[in-house]
């Protein structure tokens, strides 16, 4: 689903006089790939400030027989603030172009936000989420379009250890883990910027972090944020260390307790299982030391587990800093 519009101009518009006020609403122009019939402009808005933006606004200006006409597009996934600029953009156009337009809501009618705007922080910690399960997409289409050929790419043990290192699904799977854990980290490590951008303990948190000259350098010319160049500092790949890190946020928010309460009456939490996920993913990056019980079942079992183990913790955060997490993406 998506959110669309298309404003028909007055017939003495002209051209450079539009793409001017384009860029003036904060569009930048951009190279579509595709030769579109008629479309003499192709441009995207988005607003990275207190994570304003989820996706963005696409423009696209048309010219067909001397009549112009502006389309506009947001997904269902945008934020308040993405589709605050959507009506912006067509009320602007309007006003100075004249014409009229039409969107779902109908004609000359602009959308409707069904919620108030979110605060930044949560903002900013459902696009860390949202980004970590687009990502681990990548890896669910992997899983199902990949094909092996031959006896040996066996989906369980043959026997023979000398035929199972030799299994080419046992190093796919293997292979598969340190992306797997790079998309963990990379979720617990955006949160964990989200957190301390807007913390009362950023003080605390730059104490115990220890920039290099490079980094400092990066902060100074502004290349990368305060906050994410400090997060770069910590490790986010053991649950352990996780949790250490954010309780230096707020000594009262338990990661790890989030991570180990039971889980579909297995034995083992969570939190102990990722633990040893991590210590594969070590042995096999550093001496090539594959998982051989990494299985597609162990894989798939992996991978929910910290698909599960990232919402849980979401969830913790947001009943941590009092704000509804939002499970849609």
């Amino acid at each position: 689903m998506s959110y669309v519009s298309e404003s028909v101009l007055s017939n003495v518009v002209k051209l450079a006089q539009l793409q001017e006020v384009v860029e003036l609403l904060g569009y930048r122009r951009i190279r579509s790939g595709l030769k579109v019939p008629n479309q003499v402009g192709s441009y995207f808005w988005l607003d990275e400030n207190d994570y304003r933006s989820w996706y963005g606004v696409e423009l696209q200006i048309y010219r067909k027989k001397g009549q112009i006409t502006v389309d506009t597009r947001s997904t269902v996934s945008r934020s308040y603030w993405d589709l605050k600029h959507q009506n912006k953009t067509v009320k602007t156009i309007r006003d100075l172009f004249g014409g009229h337009f039409v969107t779902d809501a109908g004609r000359n009618r602009y959308w409707r936000p069904e919620e108030p705007p979110p605060s930044s922080l949560s903002s900013g910690c459902y696009l860390a989420r949202w980004r970590f399960h687009n990502a681990l997409g990548a890896a669910r289409v992997y899983l199902m379009t990949r094909r092996f050929e031959g006896d040996i790419a066996r989906e369980k043990a043959s026997g023979f250890s000398f035929m199972d290192r030799m299994n080419p699904r046992l190093l796919s799977n293997n292979l598969l883990v340190p992306y797997l854990m790079a998309v963990w980290e990379e979720y617990f490590r955006a949160t964990f910027t989200a957190v301390l951008k807007y913390s009362s303990q950023r003080a605390a948190v730059l104490k115990k972090a220890r920039l290099s000259h490079s980094q400092l350098e990066q902060i100074a010319a502004k290349e990368e944020p305060v906050e994410r160049t400090v997060a770069e500092c910590f490790s986010f790949q053991r649950p352990s260390l996780i949790a250490e890190n954010f309780r230096l946020l707020d000594s009262r928010l338990d990661i790890a307790g989030a991570m180990r309460k039971p889980h579909k009456r297995r034995k083992i939490s969570l939190y102990d299982s990722i633990e040893a996920l991590v210590e594969g993913r070590n042995a096999f990056v550093h001496v090539g030391q594959m998982n051989m019980q990494i299985y597609d079942k162990q894989l798939r079992t992996s991978l929910d587990d910290i698909v599960e183990a990232v919402d849980r913790s979401y969830s913790a955060v947001g009943r941590h800093y009092g704000f509804s997490p939002i499970h849609d993406y």
